[in-house]
């Protein structure tokens, strides 16, 4: 638009230029005034380049408007964070996002524990802006959390490309490749386990183990449930049953179990620790459950 608008301007001078060069030599520069003529020709020159400042300058207001990072935003509580959510939903659905709002939508489904929604925004987010590191950082970790360890390592290496820099995503990469190791030892365990049901016992508690690593507490949970009905004088077990509670909020059943760690072991102090936090835990979450009633 502005090459348009500067060719445009290039012409009219010259035009006026041809003009000029074609007045008679005998007029004088009183007989230009009466006619007018440089008169028209000024004021069209004037017009011409305040035309072409304005055009240039909305031009670098809108790559400035295109260009800012987002931003960051800290929510007072979840209802904030719900609220901010809908109103982003809801400019969406009428197209009216920019990609710095899509990437403060995909940052919030992330803090509200919706990473697969997050996936999706982000991703578009990143396609209408290519070179905001962050953008590939969140949604790397969405990636991560839905159990995608290759797709979180591909967008992080990917965000390297756009700032070398960014040495602490290195350590984000080796996470996802440590991750994506877990998930194919899981594979072979769980087929392990399904073939043979009579597997021995160790081979399911490293199973829990992993899904523990990669915060998966409910197949955690079960499978140590399934050990506890053939092998009750592992404290180990009971511990990491305690972790798979714990991972799902319910403190006071995780008490419970860390407690049957001690019992079985009662010098243990990493155990001892262990209880002191989960009572702490477990008493504010009575507290809470009081409280609502």
């Amino acid at each position: 638009m502005q090459g348009v608008r500067s060719a445009t301007f290039r012409s009219c001078v010259i035009r006026q230029i041809k003009a000029f060069r074609a007045i008679p030599g005998n007029w004088t520069y009183g007989h230009l005034l009466k006619t007018g003529t440089v008169k028209r020709n000024i004021i069209i020159v004037i017009i011409v380049i305040g035309v072409t400042g304005i055009v240039a300058w909305a031009g670098y207001g809108w790559y400035v408007r295109k260009n800012t990072p987002p931003e960051p935003v800290v929510y007072k509580d979840i209802a904030e964070l719900e609220e901010d959510i809908k109103r982003l939903e809801s400019l969406r659905s009428a197209g009216a996002l920019s990609w710095q709002e899509l990437y403060r939508l995909g940052v919030a489904y992330i803090q509200r524990g919706r990473p697969a929604e997050a996936v999706g925004v982000l991703e578009e987010s990143k396609r209408r802006h290519s070179g905001f590191l962050k953008t590939y950082e969140s949604l790397g970790m969405a990636y991560f959390r839905i159990d995608q360890p290759g797709k979180a390592v591909e967008t992080w290496e990917a965000a390297l490309k756009v700032d070398p820099k960014a040495a602490f995503l290195n350590e984000m990469i080796e996470r996802g490749r440590k991750k994506m190791d877990y998930s194919s030892r899981i594979a072979a365990l769980e087929k392990e386990v399904k073939l043979d049901k009579a597997v021995v016992w160790t081979k399911r508690f490293e199973l829990a183990a992993l899904y523990l690593s990669i915060r998966r507490p409910t197949e955690a949970r079960a499978t140590l449930e399934e050990i506890l009905r053939v092998k009750k004088d592992v404290p180990e077990v009971y511990d990491a049953l305690a972790e798979a509670y714990a991972l799902q909020g319910d403190f006071i059943k995780a008490l419970e179990a860390e407690k049957k760690a001690l019992k079985i072991k009662p010098k243990n102090e990493a155990f001892k620790k262990r209880v002191s936090e989960m009572e702490s835990l477990a008493k504010g979450m009575r507290t809470a459950e009081s409280s609502k009633r």
